[in-house]
């Protein structure tokens, strides 16, 4: 493993936890290079808006000089504009699915942002809708209208938008082993109509949606960062939208049986290690009290997977390390770059790490025999 950065030492932590409330001021002032430096990095990690906040937050010695804050403020301003666009193209695509008797539920991006101090500076991905009625009448309904779009096993595009991404979610996730996959679609299904329930109104009075509870959170959005890791790469927003479930009230004061259930479904799903290192993450960035937490931090596993954030970002797109996907790859070649890739982690989540390449195999026969690509 390459060496660790050490996180106290970086100024985007230090700015991350002044924004977060867990420190006051940097270690030292930056220069303007520096400053610029830095929402170069938050750029890639897509933490722009949110790092904008602890800069308010500092003593006016240690914040940028005026050119270098236009630049700052503005890369903030876009995204809280990019938030505005994104909230109210879900109330009107989950408003349009109400009316056509196709209830949905927003995971993720929209729903855990309400977390958050100030949401709108959360960096907006895409629109994900948990749609319920089973896959057939999902495709059914979303092929209606756009015949042509293909399907995987969890989702397919629902382009209602030009300029916004909407995935129409039949599960909302899954895992390569069949045996923890099963277990994991039973949680979902028994899920399904809490969720639906959890209706909240998004910033600005942009409307009411549902959103995923807490509890579905604490098992989903760590799920979520497993998957990207695996599958792609996970960058610190992903991470800080786990620590915002953890910090907030609602799992604070969560009884003891919830958070229990929450660790029994986790560890049923074979996800104990990742967990552990996941809560040494929460910790060392974040300082996320102990009580807090699921699992008991794992430092040696902690460190593997803080190395991984750090060098990928979001979505894995800047990790120098592996071959990214090209204009032209063919399926075999797309399978072959996954398994390389996957097998970094095999000692770490053998797992997942050994029904991957079977799982793609039955992925792409079960698509082809359903009609679905």
């Amino acid at each position: 493993m390459k060496p660790l950065v050490i996180p106290a030492e970086m100024p985007l932590i230090q700015l991350l936890r002044v924004a977060l409330g867990r420190s006051d001021q940097l270690d030292k002032p930056l220069s303007n290079a520096d400053w610029v430096a830095l929402l170069e990095v938050a750029r890639k990690q897509t933490l722009t808006g949110v790092l904008m906040e602890g800069i308010k937050r500092l003593p006016v010695g240690q914040q940028p000089d005026t050119e270098a804050m236009f630049q700052w403020l503005a890369a903030a301003e876009r995204t809280k504009q990019s938030s505005r666009r994104l909230n109210r193209a879900a109330v009107q695509i989950c408003e349009r699915l109400e009316r056509d008797g196709v209830p949905a539920v927003v995971l993720k991006g929209q729903g855990v942002s309400m977390l958050y101090d100030e949401p709108l500076t959360r960096t907006p991905g895409d629109i994900d809708l948990w749609i319920g009625g089973g896959r057939k009448r999902i495709v059914a309904y979303i092929r209606h209208y756009f015949p042509n779009e293909s399907v995987v096993y969890h989702h397919m595009d629902f382009p209602v938008f030009k300029k916004i991404s909407v995935e129409a979610h039949f599960t909302p996730s899954w895992m390569y082993s069949p045996l923890t996959n099963r277990r994991l679609q039973q949680w979902f299904q028994g899920q399904w109509a809490h969720e639906l329930a959890n209706r909240v109104s998004l910033p600005e009075g942009t409307g009411t949606v549902s959103i995923s509870t807490t509890a579905f959170n604490r098992v989903y959005i760590a799920l979520h960062i497993y998957r990207h890791l695996l599958d792609e790469g996970v960058g610190l927003r992903q991470v800080l939208d786990y620590y915002h479930v953890l910090n907030s009230d609602e799992n604070t004061e969560a009884s003891s049986s919830e958070r229990s259930e929450s660790i029994r479904v986790l560890c049923s799903l074979g996800m104990k290690r990742f967990m552990g290192a996941l809560a040494w993450v929460m910790c060392e960035l974040f300082s996320l009290d102990d009580n807090k937490q699921l699992f008991k931090p794992d430092p040696k596993e902690g460190a593997f997977l803080l190395n991984e954030i750090m060098q990928a970002g979001n979505f894995g797109k800047y990790d120098v390390r592996f071959a990214h996907e090209q204009i032209g790859d063919t399926h075999f070649r797309r399978f072959v770059r996954k398994q390389q890739r996957n097998l970094h982690f095999l000692a770490h989540y053998p797992s997942e790490v050994l029904w991957h390449p079977l799982w793609r195999i039955w992925h792409f026969f079960w698509r082809r025999m359903n009609g679905y690509q």
